[in-house]
């Protein structure tokens, strides 16, 4: 493994830790509740990280999703670069889809709230396509997928 690429997981892994502490911080009290300390409650949000496979279509002519948030900017003028998932549990309710590269240029997010746009489809069993507007190229992506009962799925795929 590359030095690129272990920085890389490096820093994947310190943003999932990031993330856990602010959904674990904002979900168990409101930011203007004072700090109480004792063992935590039955209803805190436990973390689950469950693992995800990524398959790298790249674009392949589809034009679906433009640049931007909500993702309408050259709607159906950009070619879009294509992930395959498979692995997500069907036992929930997929609430976020989060796609970062490596070259920390942009964050896609469905829905969309501050990061650019992107289109996530069911395709059925587990599988889901994403579809993101291209920017500079990467050679890593990490694809999260943030279920209703505050656990997430994981998923990393190099580009050939």
């Amino acid at each position: 493994m590359s030095k690129k690429t272990q920085t890389f997981f490096l820093l994947t892994f310190i943003l999932l830790l990031s993330l856990a502490c602010r959904m674990t911080r904002s979900a168990a009290t409101p930011a203007t509740a004072p700090a109480v300390l004792g063992p935590p409650s039955l209803a805190s949000p436990q973390v689950i990280l469950q693992r995800l496979e990524v398959v790298y279509l790249g674009q392949d002519g589809q034009r679906l999703i433009g640049s931007g948030c909500p993702g309408t900017d050259g709607q159906g003028v950009l070619e879009n670069v294509h992930f395959i998932v498979q692995g997500v549990d069907t036992a929930k309710k997929v609430e976020r889809v989060l796609v970062a590269g490596d070259n920390s240029t942009l964050t896609w997010e469905w829905p969309c709230s501050n990061d650019w746009g992107l289109l996530a489809k069911d395709s059925g069993n587990g599988t889901w396509d994403v579809f993101i507007a291209p920017s500079l190229p990467a050679e890593i992506y990490t694809l999260i997928f943030f279920y209703n009962d505050n656990s997430m799925a994981l998923g990393m795929v190099s580009v050939p």
